[in-house]
């Protein structure tokens, strides 16, 4: 669901009443799952400052990130897990952290019950590139190539968007298990390296870093996996236009709470996250990102972690797919 202006307005006045106060000189920190420079940490620096500036009319003092990568979210939400629940600490992280990770961890290091959604704060596709190498041009000539010979592809590693999407699409176009083999990196700057270099051959990507590699011809855009095409690749078509209609793989920045945090807290910050998605100059870095500027009250969110539970529990069971 795209927020309007108008509606993150008037969400925002709806909340209100209910906001509790604000004790003086309070810090709250936003813990991103995300190192410094990724899409997610922009997201997070974005709600980080549209909160301290009060974007819906409400300054909501100061308002920092604080960075935890690694083991696909764990750390971070750990972290927040055991934070006290007065909302002084939130979670932004990908929507796999609670889709994925409980069918893909054996020991998640936390209990994913003591986090509750707050709201969605964007959502983003992947895009599969291609090497010119493998002279693949379209979706049907990947498909092609991948029927006659075996493929590497390369992603951000096990689990990651780019892992999920890749195996979602083979599923669904009835591809063998072998044709496409999956070649695991540490994120998706050492898999660009690799995809870029040639030594694979594709792989389903976050482009906010790579869209300059496709227009100037390093890197082919074969289709965004996506209901929309992105504007800064305008020219790629969505794997539904290419011919699979109601394909549709798309993951989520969740902003996440401490189990207990008072539901007027968990409303007030999804009234900051809809008035942030709404924001002129906070869209304009969201399309730099490839980020759709969507947002979700709590229970949109609870519903689209259980939406993704269950395509990703099915993807992690048909493949084997586990870590630890």
């Amino acid at each position: 669901m795209i927020i309007t202006r108008r509606m993150a307005g008037l969400m925002a006045l709806g909340a209100s009443a209910a906001r509790p106060a604000l004790a003086q000189g309070e810090v709250t920190r936003i813990v991103a799952s995300f190192p410094p420079g990724a899409a997610l940490d922009g997201v997070a620096r974005l709600l980080a400052d549209g909160a301290s500036r009060g974007v819906d009319g409400r300054p909501r003092g100061t308002v920092v990130v604080d960075n935890r990568a690694g083991a696909n979210g764990n750390i971070a939400s750990a972290l927040v897990a055991r934070s006290g629940a007065d909302g002084r600490t939130l979670l932004l992280a990908i929507d796999t952290t609670f889709s994925l990770n409980p069918h893909l961890y054996s020991n998640l290091g936390f209990d994913p019950r003591e986090l509750e959604p707050v709201a969605i704060a964007g959502t983003y596709p992947v895009v599969l590139l291609v090497h010119p190498s493998t002279g693949i041009t379209d979706l049907a000539g990947f498909v092609r190539t991948a029927r006659e010979r075996p493929m590497l592809y390369a992603s951000a590693g096990n689990g990651s968007p780019g892992h999920l999407a890749m195996e979602f699409l083979r599923s669904s176009l009835g591809l063998p298990a072998g044709s496409l083999e999956h070649i695991p990196f540490r994120g998706n700057a050492e898999a660009m390296t690799d995809l870029l270099a040639g030594r694979v051959q594709a792989g389903f990507i976050a482009v906010s870093g790579g869209a300059d590699f496709v227009r100037d011809g390093r890197l082919r855009a074969i289709a965004v996996s996506g209901p929309r095409r992105l504007a800064m690749l305008p020219e790629a078509p969505t794997v539904a236009e290419s011919g699979h209609p109601g394909f549709d793989v798309r993951f989520a920045y969740l902003l996440m709470a401490p189990r207990g945090v008072p539901a007027e807290v968990r409303r007030d910050w999804s009234a900051l996250v809809a008035a942030v998605m709404a924001d002129p100059t906070a869209r304009a870095r969201l399309d730099g990102w490839a980020v759709e500027p969507e947002a979700g009250n709590p229970e949109q969110a609870a519903a689209w972690i259980a939406s993704a539970s269950e395509r990703w529990g099915k993807v992690a069971r048909e493949t084997g797919m586990r870590v630890g």
